[in-house]
């Protein structure tokens, strides 16, 4: 009897093993931490400001990032970790002295790129294939930080990329920058303007397959 009751204990705890790994098994295949990057190729980012003459906009022409996002189910789960890098000589405005003014405030010689850091995020919510949420991080302007969140909504496009766009306002005077001026100063920048974005990103490994064919 005892002997029957030991392989029946032994039966019970191999059977929990066996039904814990195989949960174990199952919610790591569900769900996964995939590494992705920017689309060089799929990209827009629009800085938009007034003056007292006019509107204004620039437009970035080099990018980088790269993030660590959640998938289950090939859908976003959570964003773990993310940094965004614009370079500062790559804005432009179509106008040479629009341009060099920019570039001199926001002191590119010293402070060539405009990062941002993810730390969090929050409000996220998926149905279907479109997310959206905001990213909580540290956006870093000719050398200042400060924490910011930043709204975006996005969309899965298959299984390995998926564009996430939004819109954020901030005033260049929080940074310590000094609004851009031209004409002897005749020509005054408004102190608030407003970043607009239009990402893609790639599934790293897929990329890299991508480049070896």
């Amino acid at each position: 009897m005892h002997k029957k009751r030991k392989t029946m204990r032994k039966r019970r705890i191999i059977n929990i093993i066996g039904l814990v790994a195989v949960v174990f098994l199952f919610s790591t295949g569900v769900q996964a931490q995939e590494e992705f990057q920017l689309d060089k190729n799929n990209f827009t980012l629009k800085i938009e400001g007034t003056s007292n003459a006019h509107d204004w906009d620039m437009k970035a022409e080099d990018i980088s990032g790269e993030l660590y996002a959640e998938l289950g189910n090939s859908l976003i789960e959570n964003f773990k970790t993310a940094d965004i890098q614009v370079n500062v000589e790559k804005l432009e405005s179509g106008k040479r002295i629009m341009n060099n003014k920019t570039y001199e405030a926001l002191e590119s010689e010293d402070h060539p790129k405009i990062k941002f850091q993810l730390r969090s995020v929050e409000d996220l919510y998926s149905a279907g294939n479109r997310f959206s949420g905001k990213a909580n991080g540290v956006l870093t302007i000719a050398g200042n930080s400060k924490t910011v969140s930043i709204p975006f909504s996005g969309k899965m496009k298959g299984e390995d990329q998926f564009s996430v766009s939004g819109d954020y306002s901030l005033k260049m005077t929080e940074y310590d920058i000094d609004p851009p001026k031209a004409m002897f100063g005749s020509l005054k920048t408004g102190d608030e303007v407003t970043i607009k974005y239009d990402f893609v990103f790639k599934e790293k490994s897929g990329m890299l397959t991508n480049k070896d064919k």
